[in-house]
């Protein structure tokens, strides 16, 4: 995957025109004889192809372009070569785009731009002839285990791989294990169909004997579904729990305190059986990864290399990790990097029932997988018991007791890893090779409370309260100083020497844990992780607690609407009352200063609109003001950037620069309203975030957000238990570990019918793929027609709905259709009246109410999709008009707003117009640094190939003059107009 914001590589995304996506077909065409060339047209730079027939045509189907002759008009070229400088195109012929192949298109750029070098030294032009002198393509991938070159050439991504990478020897029987039937234990396949809808449903007992009985009745002698009633489902279930090795067992814990004896229950799963059952399922053996890498790429400037932060395993945890790993026990031996994340959540809406969960990835997998739902995803490795306050305990002893609990549980759970996590253990992949790793708890997710307690910290109220490091508490509101690590041998020796278990009792120089920030208690982690890895590294960025619902959400949010005044606030809450729809963007509809929780996705909605709305509200623009909006505009670009997919050396800079900008505002504002910015989460967010994704890669990979997306499951199973406190969490376990072997069988199911698919031989009818339809097409796909009319009536209702001129409209549309029928349309100089004289009203028109667009986004480089809406009556209530950025040239763009999306049909062939009224752009305000936009009084008509995606103009209730061109809406349109320049159409 490409990194975020390389805008030398595509910085507009510009047109590709390639053959097709299916290149194997086109190459049997070739081999076949069918295909005899490709070309591409000197005239409009379109791709061509030339038959054994002797027939040339265009591929794309070009409008603008009706020339045949191969010999005079096609010039050859290689398959996939996009349309260039080169090219001698008419300037007037609209811009096409499509959803290019990402890779291919970094290979095309790269092989362009070393075209052009040569052209310039060698003072030739247009296509080589010379092969000797041309020079070689540019490799998409180099994979070497030296450091990149200084300078990587254009569009190359550079894998370093780890000195000791490759150094597993395969097993010779690598054949996967499988099972008789891949929906077992059930009888036939309806049978698990039947239960998965069950499942999903969360269907009753007496639902599910109620359908049960009626399949039973009505179904044929195939008897396709064998299940007779409830009971039948869950023994069958029952008989895939007792053969997993990673089924639940629970134990009585024993705590000793001041002489008291505690007892508690402990829910929990052998987890060496849980990471045998992920490393065994033949669906992740292709995506597990245990060497580290490093990626690089050129940057934007072209001056030097960018290093790539995407997954665990391509970032300096890991590759240190492989290193020790290497170095004591083997250069064969591979880390299995292991992430926990624990916390407490409510399982009803009144708080009065809580449960504490522990869940477990294995980090060698892709974050995508990781974040899923199926397998790969997370695996609930226990429920831990609270530690309720005892009689004979004081509040001051309650924390240590409570954590001498949490990490006693810990300690039995994660004690199979004892040996393994020393000396490696084999581990049997699904693929049947057998590998020795050495599991490590790598990373831990989790609040500030539940770091705290995993890593035995006291919490804000000790001296060094920070898990990572040992900056004083009272410095955390210090931005532009070092955080030190934690020095993990003398924090034991001082743990042991208060327990009374060290060596070193009488030693004066051992701190006590107090001054050190600790609890006085064994931490729980220290064997699994300390061995190869520092506890102090397992602290990874938490985005939803340290940012969008820390600093940002209750700190500077809190505050500000706090210091607004009565008619402030009600002119806030109009504004995000009426806030313009976009997708991913949901409203509020009973405005902001009321709610009385704000989730994380509230908080970062609210960052990407408040700047617009306080622009409007602070009209007075004195000094404080203007440094208002512009921490909030940081604050916008700092959730921004943080919420990356991917980063680089570049945008990590950027980030840097944002985070130093909003500490010199914070600590002038923070002092006229007087807040105490000493906070842990103010600490992390300036100190430990950059250093958290340069070792563990973006924020998604630590974010608390994975863990706490399960904790809608747990609520879904309390609520089908009968909610009996004895046995809540024995009927809470048992709905959760049915919904995991539902998802286990319904991966093998689906991978078993990919299986058969791939092996069965499609034929193609008459032998002919049919090349005159493998249109690459356009990025943009119109949808929702309406019927078809007359363009007569249709132009003039489109005048009178958006106040056009008439006969303007029309005279520009005739100018429009001209590019893609010259033969029917007379141009002016033969038209007997200047070119108006011909009719088009005879022509019929659909118009279409939706556009779906299709981009690849700057920030990771995958294909995304926008959907525009052009409504007079959107769902029954205002109208909807949206907006767009559209390609100007290939070096600026520009924005506009959609009036019309239609097809008209000439000569037989639709073709898809667009009626736009472009945007007057003005450029960035110093103090807010959004593009601001008027409309402008005029429309004109473009090719949709010339759209780039959808805008979101923020337009303010109280005052709709104002239109902002909002830019910190997604991470794509953010680099996309940091590294363009927008201009007015």
């Amino acid at each position: 995957m490409s990194p975020p914001g390389s805008a030398r590589t595509w910085p507009l995304m510009p047109p590709t025109f390639k053959l097709h996506k299916d290149h194997e077909k086109i190459e049997a065409q070739r081999a076949k004889g069918i295909l005899i060339g490709t070309f591409k047209c000197k005239r409009c730079g379109y791709l061509g192809y030339s038959t054994n027939g002797g027939e040339s045509k265009h591929l794309a189907r070009n409008q603008y372009c009706r020339s045949l002759d191969v010999d005079q008009e096609y010039e050859p070229m290689e398959i996939g070569m996009e349309r260039d400088q080169y090219a001698n195109e008419d300037e007037n012929v609209p811009l096409v785009q499509e959803i290019p192949d990402v890779e291919d298109m970094v290979e095309n750029y790269a092989r362009i731009a070393d075209r052009k070098v040569h052209e310039q030294n060698s003072g030739e032009t247009g296509t080589m002839a010379d092969e000797e002198n041309a020079p070689q393509p540019v490799l998409r991938r180099i994979v070497s285990k030296e450091p990149p070159p200084f300078n990587l050439p254009i569009g190359q991504i550079y894998i370093q791989q780890h000195p000791f990478a490759g150094e597993h020897i395969p097993s010779l029987n690598t054949s996967p294990l499988r099972t008789q039937r891949t929906y077992w234990p059930f009888e036939t396949l309806g049978d698990f169909e039947q239960a998965e809808i069950f499942d999903q449903s969360e269907a009753s007992i007496k639902a599910i004997n109620a359908q049960l009985n009626l399949i039973q009745r009505v179904q044929g002698p195939d008897r396709s579904i064998t299940l007779r009633n409830a009971t039948d489902l869950r023994n069958t279930l029952e008989k895939a729990m007792l053969l997993d090795e990673d089924r639940f067992h629970h134990r009585l814990i024993t705590t000793k305190w001041n002489d008291h004896t505690y007892q508690h229950v402990l829910y929990y799963r052998d987890i060496m059986g849980i990471i045998r059952d992920v490393l065994s399922d033949p669906n992740l053996s292709e995506h597990l990864i245990f060497d580290a890498e490093k990626r690089f790429i050129q940057q934007s400037n072209g001056e030097e290399n960018d290093r790539v932060y995407q997954e665990y395993y391509q970032c300096d945890d890991f590759w240190d990790l492989q290193t020790a790993i290497g170095e004591q026990l083997g250069r064969d031996v591979n880390p299995l990097a292991l992430f926990i994340y624990s916390d407490e959540t409510q399982l009803t809406s009144f708080g009065n029932n809580t449960i504490w969960s522990v869940y477990l990835w294995v980090g060698n997998l892709p974050h995508h997988i990781r974040a899923s739902f199926g397998p790969g995803g997370a695996v609930l490795l226990g429920y831990l018991p609270k530690g309720d306050k005892q009689d004979d305990l004081r509040d001051s002893e309650l924390g240590d007791y409570r954590s001498s609990l949490y990490h006693e549980c810990f300690r039995v759970m994660l004690k199979p890893l004892k040996q393994a996590s020393q000396i490696g253990d084999l581990f049997r992949m699904g693929n049947g090779d057998v590998r020795t790793l050495v599991p490590v708890i790598s990373v831990k997710l989790g609040d500030y409370p539940e770091l705290c307690r995993m890593n035995g910290i006291i919490s804000k109220d000790c001296d060094a309260a920070c898990p990572a490091g040992m900056i004083p508490t009272e410095d955390f509101d210090k931005t532009n100083i070092i955080c030190p690590p934690r020095d993990h041998d003398l924090e034991r020796a001082a743990i042991y020497k208060s327990l009374g278990l060290g060596h070193d009792d009488n030693d004066d120089d051992i701190p006590t844990p107090q001054s050190l920030g600790l609890r006085p208690i064994k931490n729980a982690f220290d064997r699994y992780t300390n061995t190869y890895f520092a506890t102090y590294r397992t602290v990874g960025a938490d985005g939803l607690h340290w940012v969008k619902q820390g600093v940002f959400g209750r700190v500077w949010f809190k505050k500000l609407l706090e210091k607004l005044t009565g008619p402030e606030k009600k002119q806030l809450n109009k504004c995000f009352k009426n806030l313009p729809r976009y997708p991913n963007l949901p409203g509020f509809a009973q405005g902001v200063t009321s709610l009385k929780w704000r989730s994380g996705s509230d908080h970062a909605v609210l960052s990407k609109t408040i700047v617009p709305i306080l622009d409007c509200i602070y009209d007075s623009k004195t000094a404080v003001q203007n440094n208002i909006i512009r921490l909030f505009r940081l604050f916008s670009e700092c959730m921004l950037l943080v919420g990356f997919q991917a980063h680089t050396d570049t945008t990590l800079s950027i980030l840097q620069t944002v985070l130093r900008e909003i500490s010199e505002l914070q600590e002038q504002i923070a002092s006229i309203w007087g807040i105490n910015l000493a906070r842990p989460k103010v600490h992390f967010m300036f100190l430990h975030l950059i250093d958290s994704i340069k070792s563990k890669g973006p924020v998604c990979n630590t974010d608390t957000g994975m863990g706490e997306a399960r904790h809608p499951e747990s609520k879904h199973a309390y609520a089908r238990t009968n909610h009996h406190t004895e046995t809540v969490k024995e009927q809470m376990i048992r709905h959760v570990v049915n919904r995991e072997i539902i998802r286990k069988i319904r991966a093998k199911v689906d991978r078993e019918g990919e299986r058969v698919l791939s092996n069965r031989s499609i034929s193609i009818p008459g032998g002919d793929i049919g090349l005159e339809q493998l249109d690459p097409g356009s990025h943009v796909h119109l949808g929702s027609p309406d019927r078809s009319q007359h363009l007569s009536s249709y132009i003039e209702a489109l005048a009178t709905t958006h106040s056009l001129n008439h006969r303007d409209i029309l005279k520009k549309l005739q100018g429009y259709i001209r590019h893609f029928a010259r033969d029917l349309i007379p141009s002016d100089r033969d038209s007997d009246d200047g070119g108006n004289g011909f009719d088009i009203s005879y022509l019929k028109v659909v118009n279409h109410k939706k556009a779906d667009i299709g981009y690849i986004s700057l920030e990771d480089h995958q294909p995304l999709r926008d959907i525009i809406r052009v409504n007079a009556s959107w769902r029954g209530r205002a109208p909807r008009y949206d907006h767009i950025v559209v390609n100007r040239d290939h070096r600026a763009l520009s924005c506009a707003q959609v009036l019309a999306l239609f097809t008209i049909r000439v000569k037989g062939t639709s073709h898809s117009v667009v009626l736009i009224r472009p945007l007057q752009i003005k450029p960035r305000s110093k103090r807010h640094r959004f593009y601001t936009c008027t409309p402008s009084n005029d429309a004109t008509f473009i090719h949709p190939g010339s759209i780039v995606r959808s805008v979101y103009v923020q337009k303010n209730a109280t005052k709709p003059e104002r239109m902002f061109i909002n830019d910190v809406i997604d991470a794509d349109m953010f680099l996309r107009l940091r590294n363009s320049r927008l201009v007015s159409y």
